[in-house]
């Protein structure tokens, strides 16, 4: 657990590349006013492997803000699971929190199960929440396989591209570009 205290920056980021089956827990207290938080996360997963994400975030001050965002890329009968949940007290006003959370399904047995949730105790807020699972977009494919890009590429850079928002927010250079070779690497080992 994270208690963030007045005037605070905090970062982190979760990454999750294997494991049977992986569990990943935060939980950030906004103890001080002024503090912001951002948390991201992505997950790449394939054959019988299993992510379990419980994010909590508790706004017990005014002036915070948070950002959540989450990506997982599931393949074969791979499972995510996300459950997050974005609490704001009655005296939190003026709080500015967002949460996301998308999976790309790379295979008709890959699972995604989103749960976002907001609860709201304050009415002077800036709040939201999202949830998505979907395909690769055919349309995108289609369109870089006109120009040219052999398929298996094209699938490469949309699933980069994919992960590449949960990634960008990493400010420490080399470790943002380590996660990106990673995510590379893995796109790589794809059948």
């Amino acid at each position: 657990m994270a208690a963030v205290g007045a005037h605070a920056r905090f970062n982190e980021f979760l990454f999750t590349t294997g494991g049977s089956v992986v569990r990943n827990q935060a939980f950030v207290h906004f103890g001080g006013e002024g503090t912001i938080a951002s948390i991201r996360g992505a997950n790449l997963l394939k054959g019988r492997q299993h992510a379990d994400t419980t994010l909590v975030v508790d706004h017990a001050v005014a002036n915070c803000t948070s950002r959540e965002v989450f990506k997982s890329v599931l393949d074969e009968e791979a499972r995510n699971v996300f459950q997050g949940k974005i609490t704001v007290r009655p005296h939190a006003q003026k709080t500015d929190a967002k949460m996301s959370t998308h999976a790309l399904l790379l295979s008709d047995k890959a699972e995604a199960d989103n749960k976002p949730e907001l609860e709201i105790f304050a009415d002077d807020v800036q709040c939201g929440h999202g949830a998505t699972s979907g395909a690769l977009d055919e349309d995108l494919l289609f369109y870089l396989k006109a120009r040219g890009i052999p398929p298996k590429e094209a699938e490469a850079l949309l699933i980069q591209a994919f992960v590449g928002e949960a990634v960008e927010g990493i400010e420490h250079a080399g470790l943002r570009d380590a996660l990106i070779d990673h995510v590379v690497a893995w796109v790589a080992t794809r059948g």
